[in-house]
C-alpha cells in the first residue's frame, strides 16, 4: 500500500481526493507520505472547505487504488489524511495503467451512437488495456454510465493507436490541477 503512495510522491504524480458528500473530487500532489499519514497540497477551493471539513469519511485514489479514512485535519495550509491499518477499500486496476498529461497529444475519438455520424474528441486522462478515462469540460447523455460507444479511436501524436468499442462505467466531476471543473468519464473496452 505505501509503495503505491510513495511512487506518486517521489514522481510527483497527481492523486485524487474527496469527502463522502461532495458531488465534486479534487486532483492534488502529496507533499508528505509517512507510515500512519500522508500531507495533500490544498487545491480545494474555498467554497468547498467547509463541506471537505464537515465530511464523515474521506477517499484518496492513488493511481488505480482507492484508500478510505474516517480522519482527515489541517496543518493550517494543507491536508493530512490518516491512513489506518484496512484503509485500502478497493483496487481498481485489472491491468497497467499509464497517466497522460494534457500535453501529452493522446486523443480519444468518440462515434456519437445516437446519430452514428458525429465525431468527438477528448484528451486521454489515462489509459490500460482495458479501458481509458476522458477529460471533458461539460456533462452530456453521451457520458451516462452503460452508454455503449460503438467506436472509440485513440490516437497519440495523431497516429492510430487502437478502435475498439466501449461503454461509460463512470463518471465524476473534478477540480483539476489548472483549478478547472472537468468531468472525467471512465470508459471500459468491449471484450477485454
Amino acid at each position: 500500500m505505501n509503495e503505491i503512495l510513495q511512487e506518486c510522491y517521489q514522481n510527483k504524480l497527481p492523486v485524487l481526493f474527496s469527502g463522502a458528500d461532495l458531488a465534486i473530487t479534487f486532483q492534488t500532489f502529496l507533499l508528505k507520505v509517512s507510515a500512519h499519514e500522508v500531507v495533500l497540497e490544498n487545491r480545494v477551493k474555498p467554497r468547498w472547505i467547509n463541506q471537505i471539513m464537515h465530511s464523515k469519511q474521506w477517499s484518496l485514489q492513488a493511481r488505480m487504488t482507492r484508500f478510505s479514512s474516517d480522519t482527515v485535519y489541517t496543518d493550517g495550509a494543507n491536508f493530512v489524511f490518516v491512513i489506518k491499518e484496512n484503509s485500502m477499500i478497493e483496487e481498481t486496476r485489472q491491468s497497467e495503467r499509464f497517466s497522460f498529461t494534457a500535453d501529452e497529444c493522446v486523443i480519444c475519438e468518440i462515434l456519437n451512437p445516437y446519430d452514428g455520424e458525429t465525431r468527438l474528441s477528448k484528451t486521454v486522462m489515462d489509459m490500460s488495456a482495458t479501458g481509458l478515462s476522458l477529460r471533458t469540460t461539460f456533462d452530456s447523455m453521451l457520458f451516462k454510465p452503460d452508454t455503449v460507444l460503438p467506436e472509440i479511436r485513440v490516437r497519440i501524436d495523431g497516429e492510430l493507436y487502437s478502435q475498439t468499442a466501449g461503454r461509460i462505467v463512470y463518471t465524476r466531476q473534478i477540480l483539476d490541477l489548472s483549478g478547472q471543473l472537468r468531468r472525467q468519464v471512465g470508459i471500459k473496452f468491449e471484450g477485454r
